[in-house]
């Protein structure tokens, strides 16, 4: 049944492969009724970052939106082409514009650039350019459900989805609860220091805090979440907002397939019924794809810059931001060359003006600087907030020796930046071997909730990727806070709490048994049965 799977994986990834963004497509198909939405890999999006003193001068800003807005237009373009970042406190950090491939909108630049810190090509998430169309995405929603519910009105707060009554019913934080679980990446993450998975007898033990009071936001590829896109495992997610990022933001909540639903099996990894570290948790969906279903670097900082004013608006107990994803600062294609440092890895396919001593001297920014300036400036902010912690990874390249974006943030804010590494079947590390990051968590064969690649059924699978791990962590986090532990203490907690799973007697020369993430329940606080489990056989069983 695994082979199978895995052929059905591979033949949908083929698949993916002809037809997602950034493929050829036929002409026929798409039509040229907006010609800059079908010009396929003919544009590119650049972008303008203005100098930290200008971020907040509505004058300079004002009048440079409108330029862009004009050239635009006089480029065959539209209005809509234009987009801010922008923030309400902390001002606005890039404008974009999208252009035909032939256009070069280097002449605002001079004319702006003692105003402005940068500007170039903005870099995608793939290697290839990206294709545009307007029915894109309703080419790719799922033939299974029915229509996505549209995006909430602005400022609007969602009505909290009430979880599962079972799941609710112990009011005690510290209870704790065990249930029967033959998935072995669950048993791990409640396998105490010097005790043998078999003596766990397919067991699952965690505290009835479960996240609550504590809210993760996920961003990510979206998730198929709401009321018609149902999910068993998902169908208790406390969903309070969803969030889209631009440019050209998102107005349905939906997951990109071209991502393989990225965003829905984290989410089941934070908050699902049987696989979530944190069910009761509130949650906020941030889409980073946009209405085409492609992200770049510049939709990845919005979706923080959104995320950030959120949580100043919201004020919730305790933030997780979740980002399973990396800034594209890095060799695209994945092949990092050993020892060179984040600036070198670019990829030199973007236009950027290269930075004279000069200009260098006067702040002036290629954009792989700008890059690495901006994830710098945008963790220190969310810092400052006092709680909020962002839970992140590194890529699943074994050669990635300092690690990608936020993820070398940590190196900076180690009380705010934690970075999830990733652990096989025998519990060695795998895909990167970072000796800085410091908890792992079970990345190979884990089990996820997803779509059957055969019927389009729903479905909880087993996938790979550190990614999934990540959610798990996100998760345990928010259930620590849920439980008592403070702000300030909960990564340093989190850390003591990891373990090595090495066997007795086992070497281990190479470091490669790693301490994994622990839920901190230790032997002496099982309960004596199973207890219970009315009501929860039906996602807690196979």
């Amino acid at each position: 049944m695994i082979l199978f799977r895995l052929f059905i994986y591979l033949l949908a990834f083929r698949t993916e492969r002809a037809f997602a963004p950034g493929s050829n497509y036929n002409d026929e198909d798409i039509g040229y009724e907006d010609i800059v939405e079908a010009l396929g890999r003919d544009i590119k999006v650049w972008w303008f970052v203005p100098r930290t003193e200008y971020m907040k001068d509505e004058d300079f800003l004002g009048r440079f939106n409108t330029e862009l807005e004009a050239f635009a237009e006089k480029n065959d373009g539209k209005l809509e082409h234009v987009y801010r970042s922008r923030s309400d406190y902390l001002g606005t950090i890039f404008f974009t514009i999208k252009l035909f491939l032939t256009k070069d909108p280097e002449e605002l630049w001079n004319a702006h650039k003692d105003h402005l810190l940068s500007y170039g090509e903005v870099p995608y998430f793939r290697p290839a350019r990206i294709q545009e169309h307007e029915d894109l995405k309703k080419a790719k929603v799922k033939p299974s459900v029915q229509t996505p519910k549209m995006r909430p009105e602005k400022n609007a707060t969602l009505a909290v989805r009430s979880a599962n009554p079972v799941l609710e019913r112990v009011t005690d934080p510290n209870e704790v609860e065990v249930f029967e679980e033959p998935f072995e990446d669950m048993q791990k993450l409640s396998q105490p220091k010097d005790v043998p998975l078999s003596e766990l007898r397919g067991h699952y033990y965690r505290r009835a805090a479960k996240g609550r009071d504590s809210t993760v936001y996920v961003i990510d590829s979206g998730a198929w979440i709401g009321e018609n896109n149902k999910h068993k495992e998902l169908s208790g997610v406390r969903l309070v907002d969803y969030l889209f990022a631009g440019p050209d933001p998102g107005t349905d909540m939906i997951d990109s397939w071209s991502e393989f639903y990225h965003g829905t099996k984290v989410l089941s990894r934070v908050a699902g019924q049987r696989l979530g570290t944190a069910p009761l948790a509130n949650i906020v969906v941030v889409q980073i794809p946009n209405k085409f279903q492609y992200l770049t670097v510049a939709h990845m900082f919005d979706a923080i810059l959104k995320t950030y004013d959120h949580i100043v608006q919201k004020r919730p107990k305790f933030a997780v931001l979740n980002m399973s994803l990396y800034f594209a600062t890095g060799d695209l294609s994945g092949a990092y060359i050993q020892g060179e440092n984040i600036i070198q890895k670019i990829k030199k396919d973007y236009d950027y003006p290269d930075a004279s001593h000069k200009q260098e001297a006067t702040g002036v920014l290629t954009t792989p600087e700008a890059v690495i300036k901006l994830s710098r400036y945008l963790v220190a902010e969310i810092e400052k907030l006092g709680n909020a912690k962002i839970v992140t990874c590194t890529s699943n390249n074994k050669n990635a020796p300092d690690g990608v974006l936020p993820a070398n943030e940590m190196m900076e804010f180690p009380k705010t930046v934690v970075v999830v590494g990733s652990t096989g079947l025998d519990d060695k590390a795998i895909y990167q071997y970072w000796d800085k990051v410091r908890v792992y968590v079970p990345a190979s064969n884990i089990m996820v909730a997803s779509y059957d690649y055969f019927d389009d059924s729903p479905t909880i699978l087993p996938d790979d990727g550190v990614s999934f791990g990540t959610g798990s962590v996100s998760g345990m986090l928010a259930t620590f806070v849920s439980e008592g532990i403070p702000f300030d203490n909960v990564v340093e907690h989190l850390y003591k709490l990891a373990h090595s799973r090495k066997p007795p007697g086992v070497g281990d020369p190479e470091g490669y048994y790693t301490p994994i993430a622990f839920n901190g329940i230790e032997r002496r606080e099982w309960p004596s049965t199973v207890g219970d489990q009315e009501g929860l056989e039906e996602y807690i069983l196979p």
